[in-house]
């Protein structure tokens, strides 16, 4: 996913999450990299015209790089950001057990096709502290939905719907080469999900290269090309309800596998603490009630696919306004939407 597009070198995508299996994402863009692109560099007399009314401490250096020429943004950046975001997860070293009986590790369970949908909308405060350089933290709310096929010893489909929120911080790179850019953003994130035992620590690394056009007057229109890594901590642990997780009909079916357990070849398979552990779900889900049996959970899990490209590209409407959009694909599809408003500092 400026883990989502924003502020600096054109802001930093900004954001995300998943579910329990969760991580979240985070995206960056390119903001103002045409700030330091000589070939839109200001008339003597337009650089006589900013600097005769320029009092920003920030950026660092500001007047100097104005003095050879370099349209700098406002530094202060207010950004807020939409994002969907869709992409496969793989799950290993899954344990399990119910009510308050400690996780054992079970590798009997053998999983399909996984995925994570995630609906995030995020707030983003950014600074230029060098022509070059942005800093900015963030936070935001997302809702996620974790799916999950399991494949073995019984075939059926998972389904949870998590809200959560998360923030975190980043940096962002650029350069510029006559019309063309170069941008590198890294944004480190926490992310708090209800079903989840701690919060989940992420890393976003992104980098573009993309060519800025003048439209008239302070108008701008930047296009870019790119590419996201997304790395998460993937130990989880939690705790959720058969209720929460699978339907009704999937529990009854489970159930109606599970009468003659013992009888079943995957099952004479196991090793003695395996098969109590067996029992032990077992015996929860042919109770009266298997809805409000409390499932404990570890697991781990990684993106399906770490690296995907992006195509983006954003309009400044002036020196405060910018609408930026940015879509990911190949691995990971993603869409991006955001506005930001720049202040003088």
């Amino acid at each position: 996913m400026s883990s989502l597009i924003s502020s600096h070198c054109r802001r930093t995508l900004r954001a995300l999450s998943w579910w329990a299996l969760l991580p979240f994402v985070t995206l960056a863009t390119p903001r103002n990299a045409a700030a330091q692109n000589p070939d839109l560099t200001l008339s003597q007399e337009e650089r006589d015209s900013i600097l005769k009314d320029y009092h920003n401490i920030f950026p660092f250096l500001g007047r100097k790089a104005i003095e050879r020429g370099f349209d700098l943004p406002k530094p202060v950046g207010l950004n807020v950001l939409g994002l969907y975001m869709n992409q496969g997860i793989e799950i290993t070293d899954l344990g399990l057990s119910t009510g308050a009986n400690p996780i054992a590790p079970i590798d009997f369970i053998g999983f399909g096709t996984n995925t994570s949908t995630v609906y995030s909308a995020n707030l983003r405060l950014d600074l230029w502290v060098l022509p070059f350089l942005n800093v900015y933290g963030f936070g935001g709310r997302a809702q996620a939905n974790t799916k999950v096929e399991v494949s073995t010893p019984i075939a059926f489909t998972s389904e949870v719907d998590q809200p959560g929120n998360y923030a975190g911080v980043g940096l962002t790179g650029a350069m510029g080469l006559k019309r063309n850019f170069i941008a590198a953003d890294i944004n480190w994130s926490w992310s708090d999900f209800e079903k989840l035992d701690e919060p989940v620590f992420g890393r976003v690394f992104s980098a573009r290269f993309g060519r800025t056009i003048k439209l008239g007057g302070p108008k701008r229109a930047s296009f870019w090309v790119g590419t996201m890594n997304q790395k998460f901590r993937s130990e989880t642990n939690g705790s959720i309800l058969l209720s929460e997780a699978i339907p009704p009909e999937v529990v009854n079916k489970i159930r109606n596998a599970l009468q003659n357990v013992q009888n079943q070849p995957w099952y004479m398979n196991l090793t003695p603490p395996q098969k109590a552990l067996v029992d032990q779900i077992v015996n929860a889900l042919l109770s009266s009630n298997p809805g409000n049996t409390t499932i404990n959970y570890q697991l781990k899990k990684d993106p399906a696919d770490p690296w995907n490209m992006l195509v983006g590209g954003n309009i400044d409407l002036n020196k405060r306004w910018t609408i930026r959009a940015e879509v990911g694909f190949i691995g990971r599809t993603s869409v991006l939407l955001n506005a930001v408003y720049r202040l003088d500092l």
